[in-house]
This record gives C-alpha cells, structure tokens and sequence, in this order.
C-alpha cells in the first residue's frame, strides 16, 4: 500500500472535518477545491450525484455545520491501479460529540486529483 494515498486520503478530510467542525477561515477550503478534478463525480451516502460545481457550492455554504466535527479515516486500501489512477477504498467516520456515523468510500485518485467517489452507508 502506498503511504503518499493514505496521507492524501486523510489530509482532505482533516480539512474536511476542519471546514465542517470549526469557524475556519475561507483558505482551509482552498486545497479541497485545487483536489478535485474538472470531471469529479461524488454518490452521496442517500444516492444523490454531484459534480465538482456542485459539491463545492454545498461546501461553501458548510462552515461549522456540525462544531467540534472529527473525521477519522481507517482501512485504506488500494483496490486496483490503472496506469497512474489509483481505485481506493476506505471507511470513513464522522465523529460529533457521542454520535458516530460511517460510511465505506471508494475513490478514484488520479495524477491531477480525485475523479470519483461513491459513499456507502454503514448500518
């Protein structure tokens, strides 16, 4: 397993869970946005497809939307690679307070940024 997925992997979502959880300044979304490919895709845990235009229009309007917000992030694994893109898997946790949501994420890491990513619940 290459270390340099699994630390992209956390990274975006520390700053994920940095935006959502906390008063962050504008900038913390900077790097998010920079990650995301023109053609990015995401399949919402609830079965909603967004596009990149999308998805950070809906990240703008999330600062602090759930204060004191933890992402932890366990069970990277490389699913298959394509020349230079990379297929990874991961669980992924929310952690508010006592409330703990996961969901199982695969995603599409190519060279210039992440291409697609499909949430699944976890009951």
């Amino acid at each position: 397993m290459d270390d340099r997925i699994a630390a992209e992997v956390v990274r975006q979502h520390d700053l994920l869970a940095t935006w959502l959880g906390s008063r962050a300044d504008d900038s913390v979304l900077a790097d998010p946005r920079a990650a995301h490919t023109a053609d990015f895709t995401l399949v919402t845990v609830s079965g909603e497809v967004l596009d990149r235009e999308a998805l950070l229009a809906a990240l703008a309007g999330a600062a602090n939307v759930q204060p004191g917000l933890r992402i932890e992030i366990t069970e990277v694994t490389v699913v298959s690679r394509f020349g230079e893109a990379v297929l990874v898997r991961f669980l992924e946790t929310h952690v508010a307070g006592e409330h703990r949501t996961a969901r199982r994420v695969s995603a599409l890491l190519r060279p210039e940024g992440w291409a697609y990513v499909h949430e699944t619940a976890v009951g």
